[in-house]
């Protein structure tokens, strides 16, 4: 049988669902194409009033938090010494790989000309937060690749690899959580600059610091929603006990995150606030279903050790910080004159990114060992002579009893 024999058999063997997706991600990836075929103006409503549209939106602006789960949790583990959260890490760093992954697609197709974006690292323009947002995300998703290595290095039984990038943990965790404090910041700074355009509801000097907080809090959520999902779904180990330590952790940063709403909206606002009927309601559902329902949840202890209760609170947080992300991207700067709509194919493509990042880490969970838990009492040192992964290890035998010893 032929390699694409196999291939063709595998995927016939996919539930019907997963065939849905890879067809979904199909149509993105051909509206993606007639993107480049056609150009911005002619597949896109952007104009020389709303340049950015949906894809920086969602694409840049939501995605990048919705992927901070990676050096949140890598933070808490690793530098905190939570070290019982170790098992939700190779998750969270698959998710932040993918969701920075495609981000870098999203970028590309919104630049007018893609084939210039390499220019960003030869001409370097030090004031500016697109140049240094740009540079982090590239850095980062080099990062989090180094960090997806581990479990391929042990799919395939590399040893050296594998214990290489383990030495290197650590110093991969600090690097992670500093470039993203950097670029999760900066997506706030991008909007300062539109002082009397972004509504006073969301306009305000902290702005970066907000971005920045709110992306650890959703981060965090992101990692419950993931590991509630692939318990149900596909059949992994209930995560119950490490996702309640989260939750009693998310009071804290939405506190942190409100307090500072809060003080952003009484002391630093010059403007009317509630002169926008729409956008007060938009604001009102950001803010209190988004944070504050759930900061008020994850506060009792049956919200916490309840699964459906604890995902339904997360969940609340991960909409919230969305609609915020579009609040002060679109909504907050749209004119009533000049409405802006996404065309089919800015729908289209956005669609094929967000159902690419489930497929692939469907897939990736398939074939890899994302959910096996390395210890943390592993040789580091790197041997002289190449050594394998047993193959014929016990089932549920740990990592470090599947690595032959070196002499």
């Amino acid at each position: 049988m032929t390699a694409t024999q196999r291939v063709v058999k595998e995927v016939k063997a996919y539930h019907w669902f997963i065939k849905f997706m890879i067809f979904l991600v199909a149509l993105g990836a051909a509206a993606a194409v007639t993107r480049f075929i056609f150009g911005l103006g002619a597949t896109t409503n952007l104009d020389d009033t709303y340049p950015w549209g949906l894809w920086v939106s969602f694409d840049v602006v939501t995605a990048v938090p919705l992927a901070a789960g990676a050096f949140t949790l890598g933070a808490i583990t690793h530098c905190f010494h939570i070290k019982k959260l170790e098992p939700l890490v190779r998750p969270a760093i698959v998710t932040g790989f993918l969701g920075y992954s495609l981000v870098c697609v999203g970028l590309l197709l919104d630049l007018g000309q893609p084939h210039k974006g390499w220019h960003v690292l030869r001409y370097w323009n030090l004031h500016s937060p697109m140049f240094e947002v740009s540079m982090c995300v590239m850095a980062y998703t080099t990062v989090l690749f180094l960090e997806f290595l581990s479990p391929v290095a042990e799919k395939f039984g590399w040893n050296i690899p594998l214990r290489i990038l383990r030495w290197l943990e650590m110093p991969l965790v600090i690097l992670a959580a500093s470039i993203s404090t950097l670029h999760q910041s900066s997506l706030g700074t991008f909007f300062l600059i539109a002082v009397d355009k972004l509504h006073n509801l969301w306009y305000n000097p902290l702005l970066p610091l907000l971005f920045y907080v709110s992306a650890i809090c959703t981060g965090m959520c992101i990692i419950i929603v993931e590991a509630t999902a692939t318990h149900k779904w596909m059949g992994q180990p209930n995560e119950g006990p490490l996702l309640r330590t989260l939750a009693k952790i998310l009071p804290w940063t939405l506190s942190l995150y409100i307090g500072l709403r809060i003080y952003s909206l009484v002391v630093l606002s010059e403007r009317p606030l509630f002169d926008n009927g729409i956008l007060t309601i938009l604001f009102y559902t950001e803010f209190i279903l988004g944070f504050v329902l759930p900061c008020c949840m994850f506060m009792f202890k049956d919200v916490r050790n309840s699964d459906t209760l604890r995902v339904t609170a997360a969940l609340l947080v991960v909409c919230g910080l969305i609609l915020n992300r579009f609040n002060v991207s679109m909504f907050g700067m749209m004119d009533a004159s000049h409405v802006y709509y996404p065309s089919l194919i800015e729908s289209l493509v956005t669609i094929g990114i967000i159902t690419a990042h489930i497929l692939f880490f469907v897939l990736i969970a398939k074939y890899f060992p994302i959910f096996e838990h390395h210890p943390e009492t592993v040789d580091y040192s790197i041997p002289d002579s190449f050594g394998k992964i047993n193959p014929d290890k016990p089932k549920g035998a740990s990592q470090s009893e599947a690595v032959t010893s070196i002499s």
